[in-house]
């Protein structure tokens, strides 16, 4: 029996997140969030720059993917991280801990059970600050933010393999 071609598959939707980036030495990290469906045809990329409002041609900007979860529907929210936040005149939510990592009890249950918009976004910055480390292109962006490289540096560096829990 051939296979369904994925498109005729009943997939659950898809969304792209973008949490956009913000630092300053004095209030720390705070960001905004936005949300859309990603379309028929559409690269998650694309999406993410799109509700970022950044041209093809801007390089001025890092957009990463730094996660995915599952949504109640059954649906899957991809998010990507933008730096610096195009547009900082925007109400912006402050990031309180960005060393708190959320995970799960169980280790058969990866999801942890009390997920909040402030946990994705602390893995996202812990996600910047190893990229900082570990790629050359987004490191050369984020040496114009020598603040925020401070801040970054101050996070634990290890992977969350390697992280000791209490």
């Amino acid at each position: 029996m051939p296979l369904t071609p994925l498109e005729a598959l009943d997939a659950p939707p898809v969304a792209v997140e973008v949490v956009l980036l913000r630092h300053d030495s004095a209030g720390g990290f705070s960001y905004r969030q936005l949300v859309t469906a990603l379309r028929k045809g559409m690269c998650p990329d694309q999406a993410a720059r799109g509700l970022a409002l950044l041209g093809d041609g801007d390089d001025t900007h890092v957009v990463h993917s730094t996660s995915w979860r599952a949504t109640r529907q059954g649906g899957i929210t991809l998010t990507y991280l933008v730096h610096p936040d195009p547009a900082p005149d925007h109400p912006g939510t402050p990031l309180l801990e960005p060393h708190v990592i959320a995970r799960s009890p169980r280790p058969g249950h990866p999801t942890p059970p009390a997920l909040e918009m402030g946990h994705v976004v602390a893995h996202a910055v812990r996600h910047l600050a190893f990229l900082e480390v570990t790629d050359p292109a987004i490191a050369t962006h984020l040496a114009t933010h020598p603040e925020l490289v401070r801040s970054l540096r101050s996070l634990p560096s290890t992977t969350a393999g390697e992280i000791q829990y209490a």
